[in-house]
């Protein structure tokens, strides 16, 4: 019998879910606040199978909630329910580990059925599904990979009523992952349409996006349907959205919020039911501020932003990609050497997979290879194997790890704190600062052990003096 934990201050709530699961063979177990849910992690000695838990309480969040539920009970799979349109914390929830989330009102309740159903019968998940799906799109990673919460998340939310934003350097594959959400979504069986905001001349992306008449302009010769038109009911991928000219950003603005356009030359309204995913390798919240990009936009936009990390942050998955990439090139007849593999993995890959796949395209049309040996490999991705003896300092190894790390908890307090309504930026700044002194206790706490507690050794180690070694470590 799979045991369950529902979370939520509504008796409405609690009751139907009571009746909904006990239906279900379950064992059922309700809590109406935060203080009742820290009793029974505190005393119930079985784990539960499945956690629904709403987002807000009167005495606790959701996400606090998620977090302490997990701790205790590991396998426990959490469903985040919400009726406050928050998707971007039920986002959040999804990275922290929840399963899904939940919308109330609860209309559709064979849609409910089934997900709740996915759980309870499904209860460990299937990464090797989510794997295969992916792969079909072209998404290649590891089961250590970063990008696997990423796609995780995408999954859910391809099948929601939302537009995504998509993040990520060039070549990153932020295409692939907007055709992997639509075909993960229930508009599959229809359009998806791409266009890239960037290439397009301006006075040309105003017809391709809408369509013209025939006469509207020179060399206008018949009607010609939009990318909107085309897209009825599917998807449109707007990539590098951050390239679109204002005067385009206003109509797509209109096009967003009412679903209305008109052809260039028309005097007609039409309408498209379309879903919106977008791309960038921009940092759109810095060219509004530039006023290089409408705020109002990036606001409909970015119903969910969704960052692609860099191939130099998950190694792990490069010589997963390219030996899939052979394999589909070359029908299995080019293997990639393992010592050959370790090399990809120490380059940083400024162009990420789209080089990636070109460099393994020019080896082998030079080469003809049935194995891609180290020696095969271009001369600047074996510099560094050829020198061992002069590898990547590691102060510059360090330097760009604290610079990568930094970033990504950047990016995510940021996301994290525009959720609140209302925000103590100066006790934010204030704990941020706090940080200095905590992670320099770590560190010296950590490496005292590597030197049998001798300072003296280790102040030498630190490039620090004795002094600024016994403050740091007595700051409070």
């Amino acid at each position: 019998m799979s045991r369950v934990l529902v979370i939520d201050d509504e008796m409405e709530v609690t009751s139907f879910f009571r009746y909904f699961l006990e239906d279900k063979r379950c064992d059922v177990t309700i809590a109406n606040s935060g203080r009742e849910v820290d009793e029974l992690l505190h005393r119930h000695p079985s784990p539960f199978h499945l956690a629904l838990v709403d987002l807000k309480l009167p005495d606790a969040n959701g996400l606090d909630l998620l977090a302490k539920i997990k701790t205790r009970y590991p396998d426990c799979e959490v469903m985040i329910m919400t009726g406050y349109s928050t998707v971007k914390s039920a986002v959040l929830a999804l990275q922290a580990g929840a399963k899904d989330y939940l919308e109330k009102p609860f209309d559709d309740l064979e849609s409910l059925e089934n997900i709740i159903n996915s759980v309870l019968l499904n209860p460990v998940g299937n990464t090797e599904k989510l794997n295969m799906e992916a792969a079909q799109y072209g998404i290649i990673f590891s089961n250590s990979s970063p990008l696997q919460k990423v796609i995780a998340v995408a999954e859910k939310l391809a099948k929601k009523a939302i537009n995504i934003l998509i993040e990520g350097e060039t070549g990153t594959g932020k295409e692939l992952l907007a055709r992997f959400i639509h075909g993960s979504s229930l508009r599959a069986p229809y359009p998806f349409v791409g266009i890239n905001c960037g290439a397009v001349p301006e006075s040309l992306l105003e017809s391709e996006l809408f369509g013209h008449e025939k006469g509207a302009f020179s060399g206008a010769i018949r009607t010609r349907k939009g990318y909107f038109e085309l897209a009825n009911n599917g998807t449109l991928f707007l990539d590098e959205i951050g390239e679109a000219p204002t005067s385009i950003q206003v109509k797509l603005l209109r096009v967003l919020e009412t679903g209305e356009f008109m052809r260039v030359g028309s005097e007609e309204i039409q309408k498209s039911n379309v879903r919106f995913i977008s791309a960038t390798n921009r940092n759109l919240e810095t060219e509004v501020q530039n006023k290089q990009f409408r705020a109002d936009l990036l606001y409909r936009l970015e119903g969910v932003k969704l960052s692609i990390p860099p191939l130099r942050d998950r190694p792990g998955d490069i010589p997963l990609i390219a030996q899939s990439y052979l394999d589909k090139k070359y029908g299995g007849e080019c293997r990639l050497d393992p010592d050959a593999a370790e090399m990809l993995k120490m380059y940083d890959w400024p162009g990420n997979v789209r080089q990636l796949l070109n460099v393994l395209n020019q080896t082998h049309a030079i080469h003809e290879c049935k194995c891609l040996k180290p020696d095969h490999l271009p001369p600047y991705l074996l510099q560094r194997a050829e020198h061992p003896d002069n590898p990547m300092p590691i102060d510059r190894q360090i330097e760009d790890f604290i610079e990568r790390e930094a970033k990504q908890f950047v990016q995510s307090l940021v996301n994290g704190l525009s959720q609140a309504e209302q925000l103590h930026l100066k006790k934010v700044l204030d704990r941020i600062r706090k940080m200095e002194g905590e992670i320099g206790r770590k560190v010296i706490e950590r490496k005292l052990s590597e030197t049998n507690r001798d300072r003296q050794l280790l102040s030498k180690k630190l490039n620090i003096s004795m002094r600024t070694l016994r403050y740091i470590l007595n700051e409070k």
